[in-house]
């Protein structure tokens, strides 16, 4: 999981109030996009259906604190993207990390 500067600082409250539920004010998650004309999204928190907050099936790639950090944490996960694979191809990124654990790392998509 990618984590912005500021979240980190607050990992521990954050991935609690996920796990919770929590709204979160002024926290923002990286997930696949709905959409397919996307890459990733970065989506507030507070903003999430009640049923996405409390769901375990919602993969969060990512967490920030702040619009502009959730924006740098998407720069770095292209980025980091693009150098492994040379595209811009989530599902080629994750195939490409190591196992964790001896588990395939779910991309979802």
């Amino acid at each position: 999981m990618y984590i912005g500067e500021n979240a980190a600082r607050n990992r521990r409250r954050i991935l609690e109030g996920l796990r919770n539920g929590s709204l979160l004010p002024d926290t923002y998650v990286i997930t696949l996009p709905e959409s397919g004309n996307h890459i990733l999204d970065i989506r507030p928190v507070c903003l999430l259906r009640k049923e996405e907050r409390e769901s375990r099936e919602l993969l969060i790639l990512g967490i920030a604190r702040g619009y502009g950090e959730a924006a740098e944490v998407v720069r770095s996960m292209i980025d980091d993207m693009y150098q492994k694979t040379g595209a811009f191809n989530w599902t080629a990124y994750m195939e490409s990390l190591p196992k964790i654990c001896g588990t395939e790392v779910d991309s979802r998509k």
